[in-house]
C-alpha cells in the first residue's frame, strides 16, 4: 500500500520521499526495489535497537532540511518515532492504521502506546469502520477514513475462466499468521479433495505460522495438494493461476488481497469480518462464511466449483465494484486533501502548490 500510494503521488506531480527504517536490510528489499522503480528516492532511518531517540533527532533534521510540510506514518514504531521527530521538526503528521493485530502481549504493549500517541497526531487515516471505533474507544478524534485503493489496470485480464482440462487452483495471498486463518482451510481442503482429488491449493506469503501450517498438511495429509511458495512478487500473475481465492481470516480491516482479487474479476469465499462483507455487497459480490469454520467454507468453495453460472456472476459484480470504487486514484486523491488541510494549519502563510508540496511516507 505504502508504495502504490508513493507511486501515485508521484505521478500526481507530488515530490514524496520514502523513509524506512534501516532500509538496507532484508525486510526492506522488495519495498525499496518497487520504490526504485517508480523513481520514489528512498531515505534509511539508522535505527540502533528496538529505541534510539538519536533516530528521533535524525528524522527531525531530515524533515527540516528537506522542508517537509506532511510526515505520513504506518505501523506504531513509525507512529511513535514519526510523531516525536515531526513536532521537533514543526511539520504536520498524518498516520494511516490498518489494523492492530495484538498477537503476543508485546504487540498488545505497542498498540496501547501507539493509541495514545495517535490522540496527538494532526489526522489519524482509518482504513475500517472498524479501525474508526477502536480509534475513538481510545481517545483519538481527528479520523478521517480512506478506503485502500489498489492499480485496478495491472489486474485486469486476470480473470481466466477454467478450461476442459486445466487445473483448479485454490488460491490465497496471505501472511501466514494465525489471524489470516490459513488453517482454517486446511481443515476444509480433504473435503474439497473428496470431490476433486486434481485440486490445488497455493497460498502465497510469508509468515511465522509456516511450520505449523507445514506439519498441519501432513496431519490432513494433502502434502501434494497444498502449497505454500513464499512471499509473492507478481500478485497480477498469481492471481491468473487461480479459479477461487479464498480468504478465511479471523480478523481482517480492509484486505488489499480482497481489492486485488476483486480487480482480477475473481470468485471470492471470505470469511465475514471487518470490511469484507461490504467489500463483498454482503454476498452479492462474492461467498461469506463465519469465522472459524472449515465445514461452512469447504460448502462455499465446493458451491463455487459446481456452479459455473454462480461462478462467473460474482466474478463480474466483483470486478464492477473494483473498477467504479476502489482505484488507486482515487484514494491518492482523498490523501490530497488530507496533506492540504494539515499542511495549511501548520504553515498558514505557506501556499502550497504540486511545485513546492513535499509529501513523506514512513
Amino acid at each position: 500500500m505504502v508504495n502504490l500510494l508513493t507511486g501515485s503521488l508521484n505521478q500526481a506531480g507530488e515530490q514524496v520521499y520514502l523513509g524506512l527504517f534501516n532500509a538496507d536490510g532484508a525486510s526492506c528489499a522488495q519495498v525499496v526495489r518497487e520504490a526504485d522503480q517508480s523513481k520514489i528516492p528512498v531515505w534509511s532511518l539508522r535505527c540502533r535497537g528496538r529505541w534510539d531517540w538519536r533516530a528521533v533527532h535524525d528524522l527531525a533534521n531530515f524533515l527540516k532540511i528537506n522542508h517537509i510540510d506532511v510526515l505520513h506514518t504506518h505501523g506504531y514504531k513509525a507512529n511513535i518515532y514519526g510523531f516525536l521527530g515531526a513536532r521537533l521538526a514543526g511539520c504536520a503528521i498524518v498516520a494511516t492504521c490498518h489494523n492492530w493485530t495484538k498477537r503476543t502481549a508485546a504487540l498488545q504493549k505497542y498498540a496501547a502506546l501507539d493509541q495514545i500517541f495517535l490522540r496527538w497526531f494532526d489526522t489519524v487515516i482509518a482504513v475500517s469502520q472498524g479501525v474508526v471505533a477502536e480509534l475513538r474507544h481510545h481517545g483519538v478524534h481527528r479520523i478521517r477514513v480512506i478506503a485502500n485503493g489498489i492499480d485496478v489496470a495491472k489486474y485486469q485480464g486476470s480473470s481466466n475462466h477454467t478450461k476442459h482440462g486445466q487445473p483448479l487452483v485454490i488460491g490465497g495471498l496471505s501472511r501466514l499468521s494465525k489471524e489470516k486463518g490459513v488453517d482454517v482451510l486446511l481443515w476444509a481442503l480433504p473435503r474439497v479433495l473428496d470431490q476433486y482429488p486434481n485440486l490445488h491449493c497455493c497460498i502465497a506469503g510469508e509468515g511465522p505460522e509456516r511450520e505449523r501450517l507445514e506439519v498441519l498438511a501432513v496431519k490432513l495429509g494433502v502434502t501434494a495438494s497444498f502449497h505454500m511458495p513464499g512471499f509473492c512478487d507478481d500478485t497480477a500473475d498469481f492471481l491468473k493461476l487461480c479459479t477461487i481465492v479464498v480468504q478465511p481470516s479471523r480478523i481482517e480491516a480492509m484486505p488489499l488481497a480482497i481489492l486485488e482479487a476483486m480487480a482480477a474479476g475473481k470468485a471470492i469465499v471470505a470469511s465475514s469480518v471487518g470490511e469484507i462483507p461490504r467489500l463483498l455487497e454482503d454476498g452479492h459480490a462474492g461467498m461469506l462464511v463465519p469465522p472459524d469454520s472449515p465445514e461452512k467454507l469447504a460448502d462455499a468453495i465446493l458451491a463455487l466449483l459446481q456452479d459455473e453460472a454462480l461462478r462467473q456472476s460474482l466474478e463480474r459484480r466483483a470486478a464492477q465494484k473494483a473498477i467504479s470504487q476502489f482505484d488507486v486514484a482515487m484514494m491518492t486523491a482523498e490523501y490530497q486533501k488530507v496533506y492540504r488541510t494539515v499542511a495549511s494549519s501548520h504553515h498558514p502563510q505557506r501556499h502550497l502548490t504540486r511545485a513546492n508540496r513535499m509529501d513523506m511516507q514512513a
